[in-house]
């Protein structure tokens, strides 16, 4: 099958190498036990058991996923946490099926057959069945420039294709309801979908339930030379409104149930103050990544491609490396040959996304367990899946909770915490990730009381971080605030943060392993963490909030 460019580059740089060997596994986890202390040690041990290749990327319903949530319980009940979750247990089972492509979905025109995966990709997954029969595909203009967009009466019944030109970026771009009449949309964007972007989509991904929405638009993703199969000739030389020749086939997602339950962890430190004991400060991180891949790649060759091309991994647009960055990327896998020999991988480890929350959850938990003091709120552990699929963990317990909703004065979120190295986190060109980066998300949206008292916290450590507001920002195109867990709680008025060190370029790539983690930073999170958490907790009032409790938790994020 034919990959994207990126996945054809990697593979190009290995193509020289011995192609038997196998990915060197993670080492061992210690037998050591875990202490009191949140500390290095601990949090390493705690992270190369779950972000280990055995674990086959943690995919929500599979059994990677399932041996986590029972590594993460087990670990409660060691600790003497209260089981939070269904009938006296410490799990909340999410309702979860596997949506993926149906692989009989075919397109044909002009009698050439367009090729599943590589030429044409559905993304609907929520939308029914669509037949192509007799339909026209026609030019809707460029996705960046409405202007030029097609009337409504032109898309009606037809297969509206929209260009993407090369260098806009696709995440924020929206299509909306104008073409509501359309057969389908499709946006040319294919070639810079990274593999495992379609693998997710092809091999199938979480969703919450079986229905399908008949009002949703049935779309596609297409590659540039479907587009000019369909249309004849490049969409960026034609006109908007220009028509292809009729179209046979049609497209839909399967769904089958997971193999193996899909569960929330949910544990109680109870509080000591019998007045505030009934109130919650929850601490949350997600359990899950996203699997692994069924075409592998040299470990290597992928870290200096995506160094040099992609410095933020899957939120990187793909492109074509100029003949310089060639240079680059082969003198990088020429210091990285010197170290291993060529070793394929194929599973997403998710060391970073979210097996650094997780852990940090953990000696969060034990450390406070294990303390000898309880602070006067109760200290609610939340350890979600689905993340990675949807929010669907925090949004099934925040719909379904397992404690009085209006109980939890306050969330905070951990997600991509074990990073912040200086080559990690570019910004617009620079080196700007430091041991006191640090990203905030939601802080101050519904309390300022509830932020003033993270930053007062994060002020009194021995290495403060420092707080980087940038991506809260309205309107922001990363999407950030709508795209982490503690939004299904902000949503329901519970003062709630996301805290990140930030991506880089083995974000959700199968290079995110534990080795490539900076403990000594995690463990300063995770201390922060915590000392934030009891502020909340032992506050004589829960935090006020400055802005109106949402009238509907169900409406649309807005950014």
């Amino acid at each position: 099958m034919k990959q994207s460019p990126y996945f054809a580059a990697a593979l190009a740089l290995f193509a020289g190498a011995a192609c038997s060997a196998a990915h060197a596994p993670a080492p061992a986890a210690p037998a050591a036990p875990t202490t009191a202390a949140i500390t290095e040690a601990d949090l390493r041990q705690r992270l190369f058991l779950i972000a280990d290749d055995s674990m086959m990327g943690r995919e929500s319903g599979s059994l990677g996923n399932y041996k986590t949530a029972d590594y993460v319980a087990s670990e409660f009940k060691r600790l003497g946490l209260e089981p939070a979750g269904e009938n006296g247990s410490y799990f909340q089972t999410v309702p979860l099926w596997v949506a993926a492509v149906d692989a009989r979905s075919r397109i044909e025109v002009g009698g050439v057959e367009l090729r599943l995966g590589s030429d044409f990709l559905p993304t609907s997954l929520y939308a029914g069945a669509r037949s192509l029969d007799g339909v026209q595909a026609i030019y809707g203009g460029p996705i960046d420039d409405t202007t030029k967009w097609i009337s409504p009466e032109q898309a009606a019944g037809k297969l509206v294709v929209i260009d993407l030109p090369p260098g806009v970026p696709r995440r924020g771009l929206a299509i909306g309801p104008r073409w509501r009449q359309a057969a389908a949309t499709a946006v040319v964007t294919l070639d810079a979908i990274g593999p495992e972007t379609v693998a997710s989509l092809r091999e199938g991904r979480p969703v919450a339930d079986t229905t399908r929405n008949p009002n949703l638009m049935p779309s596609l993703w297409l590659s540039r030379r479907a587009a000019v199969e369909l249309l004849g000739a490049d969409p960026s030389t034609l006109a908007p409104g220009t028509t292809g020749a009729p179209l046979h086939g049609w497209f839909d997602f399967s769904r089958t149930p997971v193999k193996y339950p899909a569960r929330n962890v949910i544990a109680i430190l109870r509080g000591s103050d019998p007045a505030l004991r009934g109130e919650y400060v929850s601490l949350s991180a997600h359990n899950d990544h996203v699997g692994f891949d069924h075409h592998p790649v040299d470990h290597d060759s992928l870290r200096a491609f995506d160094r040099v091309i992609r410095p933020m991994g899957a939120d990187s647009p793909e492109r074509t490396p100029t003949a310089a960055e060639w240079t680059r990327i082969h003198a990088l896998l020429d210091s990285l040959r010197k170290v291993h020999a060529p070793r394929l991988d194929s599973i997403r480890n998710g060391a970073d996304d979210d097996g650094s929350g997780t852990v940090a959850l953990l000696e969060i938990a034990e450390s406070m367990a294990l303390s000898g003091t309880r602070p006067r709120r109760s200290i609610l552990f939340v350890n979600h899946m689905g993340e990675e699929a949807g929010l669907l963990g925090s949004k099934w317990f925040t719909d379904h909770p397992t404690v009085p909703i209006d109980s939890i004065v306050g969330e905070i979120d951990e997600d991509m915490v074990g990073r912040g190295l200086p080559d990690d986190y570019p910004l617009d060109g620079v080196k700007a990730a430091s041991p006191t980066y640090m990203e905030v998300v939601g802080a101050k949206r519904l309390s300022r009381e509830f932020g003033d008292s993270i930053e007062a916290a994060n002020a009194r450590e021995p290495l403060p971080f420092n707080f980087d507001y940038r991506y809260d920002a309205p309107g922001h195109p990363l999407q950030y605030y709508c795209r982490a867990d503690h939004y299904n709680y902000a949503r329901y008025g519970i003062p709630a943060v996301a805290l990140s060190r930030g991506e880089h370029l083995d974000y959700h790539q199968v290079t995110d392993e534990a080795q490539y983690i900076d403990y000594p930073d995690l463990a300063r999170v995770t201390r922060m963490v915590r000392s934030a958490a009891l502020v909340l907790a032992n506050m004589a009032h829960r935090p006020k909030l400055d802005v109106p409790k949402p009238s509907d938790p169900h409406v649309q994020c807005r950014q």
